[in-house]
């Protein structure tokens, strides 16, 4: 390599001191998730829970099932949080109250896996989740009159297990057809499987 020159009385540049390099710390989740959701019977939740069951075994996915006592669809999503919000549970409630209980069936007729490794029940046919989506319709109506931003974004599902092979949407073998009597108010235990039900509201 040829020797650099330099004129005479100009010293040669300083080298560039070396950058440090900093790790991005990745947010870690609040430890209280809120959320208001509709749950299942316990007859139609173990049903749920064993057609899950079938499904990791049947497609080799070695993952973590949901078990029934925390299947749900969730409505709304209230926020993490680092301790519980005496003030939004009080809100939610509320409005969870003004609004007539749930009583109806939705129908589940598709699976499919979510980005983050969820596999979730689903429905393409509009018909199977009407009563639903008009449920949260008026919900999210009543959270707003309590003073609550209810977020209109959507996308009826029920997880029922997390893996990390993915399944393509495809048709079940029977659409899973569950009743929809009770709304929940739930404060999930982030990272330790632990669902409180705060307040219930059965048709």
């Amino acid at each position: 390599m040829p020797e650099q020159l330099f004129l005479p009385g100009i010293d040669p540049p300083p080298r560039p001191l070396p950058r440090p390099r900093s790790k991005v710390q990745r947010k870690q989740p609040l430890p209280h998730s809120l959320f208001l959701a509709l749950v299942p019977s316990a007859h139609d939740a173990a049903a749920i829970a064993a057609l899950g069951d079938r499904m990791n075994s049947q497609h080799a996915l070695k993952g973590t099932l949901v078990d029934a006592p925390r299947l749900h669809v969730t409505l709304f999503d209230l926020g993490g949080h680092v301790q519980l919000p005496a003030d939004r549970v009080a809100q939610a409630s509320h409005a969870a109250a003004s609004v007539a209980a749930p009583a109806f069936d939705v129908v589940f007729e598709k699976a499919m896996s979510y980005p983050k490794g969820a596999l979730v029940l689903c429905a393409d046919d509009a018909r199977n989740i009407a009563s639903l989506k008009a449920f949260r319709q008026r919900l999210g109506e009543a959270l707003a009159d309590a003073g609550l931003k209810p977020s209109r974004s959507f996308t009826p599902h029920m997880t029922v297990a997390y893996a990390r092979r993915k399944l393509e949407k495809h048709a079940l073998e029977a659409p899973v057809q569950w009743r929809a009597g009770s709304l929940v108010l739930i404060d999930s235990h982030v990272g330790e499987h632990v669902h409180d039900v705060l307040a219930r509201w059965d048709a």
